[in-house]
């Protein structure tokens, strides 16, 4: 287990939304732009998950399941990201809806179920134990991070049923994780498994290419008008994101493989929503520093304020 004690932040007595969130999630991702795209004004808390604050007593309180983001407003508790979206819709009807219309193509529906149902953490994981499937993966996603990462994912098991123990009104649900892990290790292990996502990540994109290639995507989103962002835009942009950082950009549509997904990847980037939650070079660095074993940090050092600045996004 961790050492370092974590206490119920001060924030969390406040008023107003609070999110708990990490500024690496995937998931956490999504619902920050949509709280930004929406104009909704709110605290952020960000939660220290190299430590496992996530696994602390009183955040345990907040989500026994140990899971990010979390929204609190008030007394009320929203966890999980799709829950959560689904709250800032109709709990905020005056602000902006990121809801599909009711006559959108039921291919861009059919996006968005698809990205939901997609293993983001089977994935990225993958990426770092099949670097050979990569190519120049981008902060914070850099070789001596990955490796940190790789290193407490192998411990993870052992950690939850250690919190499993010091907290036993949450063994139940710590245990089911624990038991879960142990079996997700194996199969992200199998480079033959982690191949057939990218296959199935390949049928996918090429279906999104098709489609684009029949609207203007220099003016429209995927709903097929200018004005009309929604959760698919946010769903896709954050995918795609996500496989751009570790270093799958190449595969998927680098060297004009694709062409109308970049372009459509370029727009998403330029977004005002987008950009407010892409984290700070200085954060960058430091989460970088903290995560990196001190055999590479006197390398780092000396070399991350020149790469930072060529390996965040293409503008």
């Amino acid at each position: 287990m961790s050492e370092k004690r974590f206490k119920r932040p001060s924030v969390a007595n406040g008023d107003g939304l609070l999110l708990y969130c990490n500024q690496y999630s995937y998931y956490c991702h999504k619902v920050l732009q949509a709280l930004h795209e929406k104009g909704i004004r709110f605290t952020k808390y960000e939660i220290d998950v190299t430590n496992d604050e996530h696994f602390s007593e009183w955040f345990l309180e907040l989500n026994p399941r140990a899971e990010l983001p979390v929204l609190q407003n008030g007394l009320l508790i929203v966890p999980g990201s799709n829950r959560i979206l689904d709250y800032l819709e109709e709990n905020y009807p005056k602000n902006k809806s990121l809801r599909m219309p009711i006559d959108t193509d039921k291919l861009v529906v059919g996006f968005r179920q698809t990205i939901e149902r997609l293993p983001i953490g089977v994935i990225t994981i993958g990426s770092f134990l099949h670097s050979q499937h990569t190519s120049s993966p981008r902060f914070p996603f850099v070789l001596p991070v990955r490796q940190t990462i790789l290193a407490r994912d192998e411990t993870l098991a052992h950690r939850l049923r250690a919190y499993a123990t010091a907290y036993p009104a949450f063994a139940e649900v710590l245990l089911k994780k624990a038991d879960f892990h142990d079996r997700k290790r194996g199969i992200i292990a199998s480079e033959e498994y982690f191949c057939k996502l990218l296959t199935a990540l390949d049928e996918f994109l090429s279906s999104v290419e098709q489609y684009l290639a029949t609207i203007d995507v220099d003016r429209c989103w995927l709903a097929g008008t200018e004005d009309t962002f929604t959760m698919v835009d946010i769903s896709l942009g954050t995918l795609l994101h996500r496989l751009y950082v570790l270093g799958l950009e190449d595969r998927f549509w680098g060297e004009g493989k694709r062409p109308q997904v970049a372009r459509y990847f370029a727009k998403s980037c330029q977004r005002e929503s987008f950009q407010c939650v892409l984290p700070s070079k200085v954060s960058i660095l430091r989460t970088v520093w903290i995560n990196t074993p001190p055999v590479y940090k006197a390398g780092l050092a000396a070399v991350s304020s020149v790469l930072i600045s060529s390996t965040l996004l293409k503008r």
